[in-house]
C-alpha cells in the first residue's frame, strides 16, 4: 500500500513519517539545512503481518505544489497532516482540494503536535477538520491525535495503516493491463547505470522486459528490479519500485513526469479531452495554464467544448505545449501559474482529442456518453453507437490500456462487425455497417440512372458518400462484402450491379461488339487503334474517337493513347504487378521482370506500367515499382475477407 502525506508547511509530515518508519525522507542538503521538505521523499515500513507500506512525503510549501501533485499521483491512501496548535491552514485547504480533484477517497487525518495543546484545543481542531472534510472525498476519515516527538498516538495510527494494508492485500488482482510506471526520480548508480523510481500504476514488470520511455520513445530493457531495497524478479501493479534500465539511455534521457510503458501502449498526445470540475470562484482564461498529469507538469490552454449545468463538470480539451503519455481515467490538475492557485481538475475521457470537429454536436455527445460510461464495455458501446465510420480497435485498446485478451472479451459481449484491413482493425455497430452498405448501393443505383450508357463508377466515385469520410480500407472492405453478397460486380476498376447492362445507341452497341470480337483471344497484347480500324473498315480517326468514347463510358480501358483493353484484361495486368511485388524480397520489381512475366514486349510494358502508376496500383521509385499502400490494403482485404464473419477472435 502506498500512502502520501498532505498538509501545510511545517505541520510535521516528515517527523511523523520518521516516527512511523524510522527513516528520514529529507535527503537534500538544503532540506536538512532549512528544516523544510522541498522535493519528494520516500520511506517504507513492514507491518507485523508482513505487508509493506510505502510512504511518499510531499512538500507543504506553496512554492512546491508541483512536487506535491507529483507525489500524490497513483497512491492508495492519503495521510492529511494538520498541526493541532495551528489547525487547518491555506495549504491544508489547497492540498485537500487537489486530493478531491484527484478522486482520493481513502485516507486519515493525523493531528500532529497533540502533546502541545490542551484537550479543549484538540477537540476544537477535531471539529474544525471534520467540518472541512464534510464536502470532500475524505468525509468521515478517522482522526488520530499524535506526536511525532513523544510517539503518543503513533501505535493507533500504525494499527489503522496495518489494517488497511491487510484489506488491500486481500483484494482481487487488478485486471490484466499493459505496464505503466510513472517516473518520479532518475539517477545513476556506479556499475549499474541508469535507475528510475516510481509507481507502477498498471500491469506487471519482470526482469528483461522491453519498455518504451514516453514521450521520448527511447527503447529500453529492464536489467534489474528492487522493492523496499531488495532485489526482486517481478513487480505487481500498485507498487513502488526502482528499475535499473539498459539501453541507449542515461539519467538525462528520462526524468520526473516521464512514463515507462509497454511498447504497444506508446502513443504520446498533446490533446486531451477531459471532464473538468472547477473550484468555486475559479475562472478559465485564454492564457497559458499548467496541467499536471501523472508526475508531469506541462503548460497549455483550455478549450471549453460544452458547459455543464449548475455545478456539474464541463467538457473541455487541453491543448498541451508538449506531448504526454495518457490513458482514459488518468487524473489532471489545472493550475494558474501567475496566480499560483489551483483552478480545477478532471479526468481524461479521450487521450487522443480531435483537432477538427472537436466541439461539434456529435463529438460533444460522444464525450458526454463516455463521461457517463462506467467501464471499458460502456465506452466501446458509446463509440460504436456514435461513430458510423467505425472504431479503431488498436487505438481504443491503447487509450483504455486493454490487452488483446481483454479487448476480445469486450468484443464477445458487444459482438460488433469487426473488419481487418492491412494492419488495422475496425469495429462497426451492425446497424452502421448495414447502413453504409445501403447508402453505397443507393448511390450506385442513382449512378446507373444518371449515366445509363456508362458501365459504372470507379471506387472513388462510388464511395464518396455524404457524412464522415471513410478510410480507404473501409471502402475496400465495403465493396468486397457487397461483391461477396452478390450485390456488386467488378469490371476492371469500375463497379456495377450484377444485372445492369449499359444502354448504348444501337450503332455504338453494334460497333462495340465488333471491337470486342477483335480483342477476343489477343490476351494482354491487343491490337492498336490503327489495326482495329483497318480490320473493321473504318478510318483511324473515327476508330480512335469511338474507342476514347468507350473508355469514358467504362466499356474499354485506354492503357496507352492507341491501345485499348477489355476491363477484365486490365485486372490481369494489375494481378501480374501484385504477384511480382509479393514474390520479391524487397517488394519491388522492374520493367524487365514485368515484361518477362507478361510476355507483352518492352515498349508495351512501359505503357502498361505507366498506366498502373496512374491507376494507383504501383508507384515508380528509384527505377523500380512497388505497390501503392492503398492498393496493397485493398489486396489484403480481398485476400482475407472470407475469413471474417462479423465478430472475430483473431489476435
Amino acid at each position: 500500500m502506498i500512502v502520501a502525506t498532505a498538509g501545510h508547511v511545517d505541520h510535521g509530515k516528515t517527523t511523523l513519517i520518521h516516527a512511523l518508519t524510522g527513516e528520514d525522507t529529507d535527503r537534500l542538503a538544503e532540506e536538512k539545512r532549512r528544516g523544510l521538505t522541498i522535493d519528494l521523499g520516500f520511506a517504507w515500513a513492514r507491518t507485523e503481518a508482513g505487508a509493506w507500506i510505502g510512504f511518499v512525503d510531499v512538500p507543504g510549501h506553496e512554492k512546491f505544489i508541483r512536487n506535491m501533485v507529483a507525489g500524490v499521483t497513483a497512491v492508495d491512501a492519503v495521510m492529511l497532516v494538520v498541526a493541532a496548535d495551528d489547525g487547518p491552514m491555506p495549504q491544508t485547504r489547497e492540498h485537500l482540494a487537489i486530493l478531491d480533484l484527484l478522486g482520493v477517497t481513502n485516507g486519515l487525518v493525523a493531528l500532529t503536535r497533540a502533546d502541545r495543546v490542551t484537550p479543549e484545543r484538540l477537540e476544537e481542531v477535531r471539529t474544525e477538520v471534520t467540518t472541512l472534510l464534510a464536502d470532500t472525498g475524505l468525509a468521515g476519515a478517522p482522526l488520530f491525535p499524535v506526536s511525532g516527538i513523544t510517539g503518543d498516538g503513533v501505535p493507533a495510527l500504525q494499527a489503522w495503516l496495518a489494517e488497511q494494508a491487510a484489506e488491500r492485500s486481500e483484494q482481487p488482482a487488478p485486471p490484466e493491463a499493459g505496464a505503466r510506471l510513472v517516473v518520479d526520480r532518475s539517477f545513476t548508480v556506479k556499475g549499474s547505470g541508469c535507475v528510475v523510481t516510481g509507481t507502477l500504476t498498471d500491469g506487471c514488470l519482470h526482469r528483461e522486459d522491453a519498455l518504451t520511455v514516453a514521450p521520448s520513445g527511447i527503447k529500453v530493457r529492464i536489467r534489474g528490479l528492487q522493492m523496499h531495497g531488495e532485489d526482486v524478479e517481478q513487480v505487481p501493479a500498485g507498487s513502488r519500485c526502482a528499475v535499473n534500465l539498459s539501453g541507449n539511455i542515461d539519467r538525462d534521457g528520462i526524468s520526473r513526469g516521464d512514463w515507462l510503458v509497454a511498447p504497444w501502449l506508446y502513443q504520446p498526445t498533446d490533446r486531451l479531452d477531459v471532464r473538468l470540475t472547477l473550484q468555486p470562484g475559479a475562472r478559465l482564461h485564454r492564457g497559458a495554464l499548467v496541467m499536471h498529469i501523472g508526475a508531469a507538469a506541462v503548460s497549455g490552454r483550455v478549450v471549453v467544448l460544452a458547459l455543464g449545468e449548475d455545478a456539474s463538470p464541463l467538457l473541455a480539451q487541453l491543448m498541451l505545449s508538449a506531448p504526454v503519455q495518457a490513458c482514459v481515467g488518468d487524473r489532471v490538475i489545472l493550475r494558474d501559474p501567475a496566480m499560483n492557485v489551483t483552478l480545477g481538475g478532471g479526468e481524461v475521457l479521450d487521450p487522443f482529442g480531435l483537432q477538427r470537429g472537436r466541439s461539434s454536436a456529435s463529438r460533444t455527445q460522444l464525450l458526454a456518453a463516455l463521461s457517463a460510461s462506467r467501464d471499458a464495455t460502456g465506452r466501446l458501446h458509446a463509440r460504436l453507437q456514435a461513430l458510423a465510420q467505425g472504431v479503431d480497435l488498436d487505438q481504443f485498446a491503447r487509450a483504455n490500456n486493454l490487452t488483446d485478451d481483454r479487448l476480445q472479451e469486450l468484443l464477445g459481449r458487444l459482438r460488433p462487425m469487426v473488419i481487418r484491413a492491412g494492419h488495422q482493425r475496425l469495429a462497426f455497430a451492425a446497424e452502421h455497417w448495414t447502413g453504409l452498405q445501403s447508402r453505397l448501393l443507393e448511390r450506385l443505383d442513382q449512378w446507373h440512372r444518371d449515366y445509363p450508357d456508362r458501365i459504372g463508377p470507379t471506387e472513388a466515385e462510388l464511395t464518396h458518400l455524404p457524412g464522415p469520410p471513410l478510410d480507404q480500407p473501409v471502402r475496400h472492405r465495403l465493396l468486397q462484402a457487397l461483391i461477396d453478397q452478390g450485390e456488386l460486380s467488378r469490371s476492371g476498376f469500375r463497379f456495377r450491379r450484377p444485372d445492369y447492362r449499359p444502354r448504348l445507341e444501337p450503332t455504338d452497341q453494334a460497333l462495340l461488339e465488333r471491337v470486342l470480337d477483335q480483342l477476343e483471344g489477343t490476351g494482354l497484347k491487343p491490337p492498336i487503334a490503327g489495326e482495329l480500324a483497318e480490320a473493321l473498315g473504318l478510318t483511324r480517326d473515327d476508330m480512335l474517337a469511338f474507342l476514347e468514347r468507350m473508355d469514358r463510358l467504362g466499356q474499354l480501358v485506354a492503357v496507352a493513347p492507341n491501345r485499348f483493353y477489355r476491363p477484365e484484361s486490365v485486372a490481369e495486368l494489375a494481378a501480374i504487378a501484385v504477384e511480382l511485388a509479393e514474390q520479391s524480397p524487397t517488394g519491388a520489381f522492374d520493367a524487365r521482370a514485368y515484361r518477362d512475366r507478361s510476355g507483352i514486349g518492352r515498349r508495351l510494358t512501359v505503357s502498361v506500367l505507366e498506366y498502373l502508376d496512374r491507376a494507383g496500383v504501383t508507384a515508380f521509385i528509384n527505377e523500380e515499382r512497388r505497390l501503392q499502400p492503398a492498393y496493397r490494403q485493398r489486396q489484403a482485404v480481398t485476400l482475407s475477407h472470407n475469413e471474417e464473419t462479423g465478430y472475430t477472435a483473431e489476435p
